[in-house]
């Protein structure tokens, strides 16, 4: 019999772990060491506000923090050589730019890396993202100035992300919802975390949080008691990424789509357009699955994830590639080389003015994408937006896309997305709704490695 390891404590472990803050505030600011006592100077000024993921109960803390590291970041901050690095996946420290990541990611024209972070760095150049998170304006602000004065203390260089060295601020947008205008962060892996004195399912949340190998195809590495494994133990992947979104393009998509909806369906124009929107995603803009909800958005249902997709094999209901079909294909058949599904834990928030308010305004999403392994889970899920290669469904060119997050100049690819109905299917051209503004490939250190990083300081 096999003994299941003892879980990892949730004090050692960073908070965006273990849960979504729901904090209305937040700021993303990206760094560079210049040496490794800067980092260690810089982080040891951060560790009031690091916040674990220990319950805090009721007394939520109006300000609070995590880190991430690159691998150059690790490298830089800490004593952990060459030879010691190597024993990290190669896609962590090969980085988001490399030719095998980029057969997933498909980062190209306005996407390409040479374009990312409006060219203000390299991406090798990023070693730290400080991701901050407060309940007011003011307080925002109060942790914001912390963070940047801790670093110009150190000697810590900040980088900016964003044309015009803007910050990666967090917009406010009503109801939760991004810029497209759906309701955003629904369906999240569960991780069964360990309660105290109480048996607990291990084979999810050693999917995420390192050094606590089951044999699962997403088991996170490095492990063992060398010196890479150590740091590692009890951190997490994060894959960062800033994506814009073109609403005003994908506005325009809905009304020059209505048309043919509204003459085979006979809707009126304005429910034409939320009905191809719900097609595109496989959720009302309000969250409900069209798989319970197939005819409107239903607020009994915007929160609902018990479902699957076997009854709806002819995609009456939800199209294959509408977006939450692609990402979580449920229980819809695979190709045994893709099972089994992974899963991905989402944080983020939107970033930029709203349409309505600066039509000319960089605007999209912020958006940290928890996992274990970087390769088997974030760039397959990925590959698979990219390139619908994955399950039979497909058959038989397997050439079509995610329905909002591909990257239409995939070599090769179909851009046109099917909506099937009981009158006939409507069939429509994709263009390109999304660019990547960067990406960089992190490691969300363990409370313990973080403080190892900061006993450095002299």
């Amino acid at each position: 019999m096999t003994s299941i390891p003892a879980p990892p404590a949730p004090s050692n472990v960073q908070g965006l772990i273990v849960r979504g803050y729901t904090h209305p505030y937040s700021t993303h600011m990206l760094f560079h060491f210049p040496s490794r006592g800067a980092a260690a100077a810089f982080v040891q000024a951060l560790l009031p506000y690091l916040q674990s993921g220990e319950d805090w109960g009721d007394a939520k803390p109006v300000m609070l923090l995590n880190i991430s590291l690159t691998c150059n970041g690790i490298q830089a901050a800490t004593a952990l050589t060459s030879n010691d690095l190597v024993q990290f996946p190669i896609t962590f420290r090969l980085g988001p730019e490399s030719s095998d990541s980029q057969q997933a990611l498909f980062d190209l024209g306005g996407s390409a890396p040479a374009n990312w972070w409006a060219k203000n760095f390299k991406t090798a150049d990023l070693h730290c993202v400080v991701h901050t998170y407060a309940l007011d304006a003011a307080s925002m602000d109060a942790i914001v100035t912390h963070v940047a004065n801790a670093a110009q203390t150190a000697g810590v260089t900040e980088l900016f992300a964003l044309a015009g060295n803007l910050r990666l601020v967090q917009v406010q947008l009503p109801d939760e919802k991004i810029h497209f205008g759906y309701r955003d962060g629904i369906s999240e892996p569960a991780l069964s975390w360990p309660v105290e004195g109480e048996p607990y399912d291990s084979s999810t949340l050693d999917n995420f949080v390192i050094g606590y190998p089951t044999g699962s195809p997403f088991a996170p590495g490095p492990s063992g008691n060398n010196a890479a494994g150590q740091f590692a133990k009890d951190g997490c992947y994060n894959a960062f990424r800033i994506i814009a979104q073109d609403v005003a393009g994908f506005e325009k998509f809905l009304d020059d789509t209505a048309p043919a909806v509204t003459a085979k369906l006979g809707m009126s124009t304005a429910d034409a357009r939320e009905w191809i929107a719900a097609k595109l995603v496989g959720r009302w803009r309000n969250g409900s699955p069209l798989e319970i909800s197939p005819d409107a958005p239903d607020p009994a249902t915007c929160e609902s994830e018990g479902f699957g997709y076997l009854l709806d094999m002819d995609g009456m209901k939800c199209p294959f590639a509408a977006h939450t079909r692609v990402s979580n294909p449920r229980d819809q058949q695979l190709f045994p080389a893709d099972e089994p599904v992974p899963r991905i834990i989402r944080r983020g928030a939107p970033y930029g003015a709203p349409a309505d308010v600066d039509p000319n305004a960089d605007r999209g999403l912020i958006g940290l994408f928890l996992c274990g392994a970087l390769a088997a889970q974030f760039e397959l899920v990925y590959g698979w937006m990219n390139q619908n290669t994955f399950s039979q469904v497909f058959s038989p060119n397997f050439d079509t896309q995610d329905a909002v997050l591909a990257n239409r100049q995939v070599a090769g690819v179909d851009t046109s997305f099917t909506m099937p109905t009981a009158k006939g299917a409507i069939q429509v051209t994709l263009p390109q709704f999304l660019t990547t503004r960067g990406t960089a490939y992190c490691l969300l250190p363990s409370i313990a490695s973080l403080e190892a990083v900061a006993a450095q300081a002299v």
